[in-house]
């Protein structure tokens, strides 16, 4: 099945990974999960970073956590914008969330954030952090310097681009220039 991906301009805030793995199917964009109610500081810190470079586009499920997470992070975090559905589930499913919309819903919430426009950095962490004989140190830099949160490099190069941070100045930080 051959089908273009709707672009969307900014950052899905997403509960969890299923919902990631079925917008991605359909959708090009940045995501962060919160996990659940999984809204450490760290997170909030890293909300508020991005929220001054991206557009952050709280898209949680429709009920009752959801609305908790979304308000939790419109009280913490400046300037977010909403995508809320109505409950159109696809067939045969029980439960409420995003990940159980059917596609046209999603599109329909999230057209106000469609765009032609979209660029996403590929960093290739993995080949930038062993460039130097300590590679946790070259991950540690990167996560200090650009106030990551610690996770796997696919998560990291996920964040960057949250944050828009070019390739070029990644490797610069990790070339110890």
């Amino acid at each position: 099945m051959s089908m273009n991906k709707i672009k969307i301009d900014g950052v899905l805030i997403v509960e969890g990974k299923e919902d990631v793995g079925y917008l991605s199917s359909f959708i090009d964009a940045l995501f962060f999960t919160t996990n659940g109610y999984d809204l450490s500081k760290e997170k909030i810190e890293f909300l508020n970073l991005a929220s001054k470079v991206n557009n952050l586009i709280i898209f949680t499920d429709p009920d009752k956590a959801g609305e908790e997470i979304r308000k939790k992070i419109s009280e913490l975090v400046y300037g977010v914008s909403h995508a809320t559905s109505e409950d159109n589930r696809r067939k045969g499913y029980k439960k409420h969330g995003v990940a159980e919309l059917t596609k046209e819903e999603v599109i329909k919430t999230l057209s106000p954030f469609i765009t032609n426009e979209f660029e996403r950095q590929d960093y290739d962490l993995s080949s930038l952090i062993s460039l130097s004989d300590n590679p946790k140190g070259n991950k540690e830099k990167l996560i200090k310097k650009y106030r990551l949160i610690d996770g796997n490099n696919k998560s990291l190069e996920n964040q960057l681009n949250i944050l828009k941070i070019k390739v070029e100045e990644v490797k610069e930080l990790l070339s110890g220039n």
